[in-house]
């Protein structure tokens, strides 16, 4: 449960509009209340933070152009100045645009959607208070090096835990947690893996577990960070957009902020919701799809919208623990954080 601030802003926001998110080659003010924006997103769990506005194909009065990418090109979105909103992980979005001299941070809209999985210890429950349980064990982790891994390595550190990033199993210690890299989670994530614990993804983690009972879910990495989870993927704008349209943003934060409450009603279409992604993914075809789409992988992936002005403590809080777990230094500007006011 979020906090009843965050359940106000919510309200607020609901209230203002229910338009959609958008993504364009360059931005365009026509000057006649009419413009043309851009609203790129990279597929997944992200892609369900603007679903309905894709879904509905909002417009907001002007013309809004819906783009879905590989996550391995979502930054390129933002480097390259082409997406005018963009939604994209939180520590890309402060590497590439934290000094606000280019866009703003308008809100986080994922949570995360990790999951610690095992076949071999399927019975446990790992929590905080029995996170030594993993000393001297092997859990294979997806992106070890970035996001996921630093987030679990986050964890680590603010509860005392030894671990070491080896090559494979038989590289394991005995006196520390043993972190190996999946390279593969479609293919590494699996009941004959040598590693005792598994650490994925929604939806391929339900999809996973669908496909092979013996595989269970032990442990919710969002509630080893903290009771709210952590800053997984935010939404930016371009200032220029911002000074230019300050009426679509507004109407855009309250479309984003109905979707986090249309997609887990039973009003979402799940098959209207995977047609749309895969309708503005320029041919490619999304990871998402009928088999691993529903009420369960919904709730796992932790939509909702929080404003800049209420997550920006949450938000600054991760990148100085991120910064902490990889010897990096991540500028935020005051201004990098959107306020209406």
């Amino acid at each position: 449960m979020k906090g009843l601030k965050r359940k106000v802003v919510a309200i607020a926001c609901a209230a203002a509009a229910v338009f959609v998110l958008g993504v364009s080659a360059c931005a365009e003010d026509t000057g006649s209340g009419e413009f043309s924006y851009t609203v790129a997103m990279p597929d997944g769990a992200p892609a369900l933070a603007a679903a309905r506005l894709m879904v509905e194909d909002m417009q907001f009065g002007g013309e809004v152009n819906y783009t879905v990418v590989n996550s391995n090109a979502i930054t390129q979105q933002v480097s390259g100045g082409v997406a005018d909103i963009c939604i994209l992980p939180v520590n890309a979005a402060v590497q590439l645009a934290g000094s606000g001299e280019t866009y703003s941070l308008l809100g986080t809209v994922t949570h995360g959607n990790l999951y610690m999985l095992s076949a071999k210890h399927p019975d446990e429950q790992i929590t905080v208070s029995n996170l030594d349980t993993l000393v001297g064990k092997t859990v294979g982790c997806i992106q070890l090096s970035s996001f996921v891994g630093n987030v679990f390595k986050i964890i680590f550190e603010d509860n005392d835990i030894p671990y070491t990033v080896v090559e494979s199993v038989s590289d394991a210690k005995s006196d520390s947690v043993n972190l190996i890299n999946i390279a593969d989670p479609s293919t590494g994530i699996t009941p004959a893996a040598e590693f005792d614990y598994m650490i994925g993804a929604e939806p391929l983690v339900t999809a996973k577990t669908t496909a092979a009972p013996a595989l269970k879910i032990v442990g919710d990495i969002q509630a080893l960070y903290g009771e709210n989870g952590f800053p997984q993927a935010v939404m930016l704008a371009k200032n220029s957009v911002i000074e230019q349209n300050s009426e679509f943003i507004s109407s855009l934060m309250a479309a984003v902020e109905a979707n986090a409450e249309w997609i887990a009603s039973d009003d979402a279409d799940m098959t209207a919701i995977v047609n749309a992604i895969n309708a503005n993914y320029g041919g490619a075809t999304s990871s998402l799809n009928a088999n691993n789409l529903n009420s369960t992988v919904i709730s796992r992936c932790a939509i909702e919208f929080v404003p800049a002005t209420e997550c920006r403590q949450e938000i600054t809080g991760f990148i100085d623990k991120l910064e902490a777990v990889t010897g990096t230094t991540l500028t935020i500007a005051d201004k990098f954080f959107y306020s209406a006011s």
